[in-house]
């Protein structure tokens, strides 16, 4: 999947970015139905976050990305 939840969170913010700008011309039930969509993806996001949570968290799903698991206290990284 290419699309990420970083993407819709940026597409969300340049379309409220573009409703407060007087110059634009609001197409009211294009926005609502971008609002219903965007409702349904973050449903499934925190779906897929608490699938995430109950596989203690060694999983991604490819729409969250989860980060690397860094190295337990005192392990991993040596100084001298």
């Amino acid at each position: 999947m290419k699309n990420k939840m970083q993407d819709l969170r940026n597409h969300l913010f340049a379309q409220l970015e573009s409703l407060s700008d007087p110059e634009s011309k609001v197409d009211l039930e294009r926005v609502k139905a971008m609002t219903e969509i965007s409702k349904v993806l973050v449903d499934s996001a925190k779906v897929e976050v608490q699938f995430i949570n109950a596989a203690g968290g060694k999983h991604s799903t490819g729409f969250i990305e989860s980060k690397p698991e860094l190295p337990a206290p005192g392990k991993g990284v040596s100084h001298g």
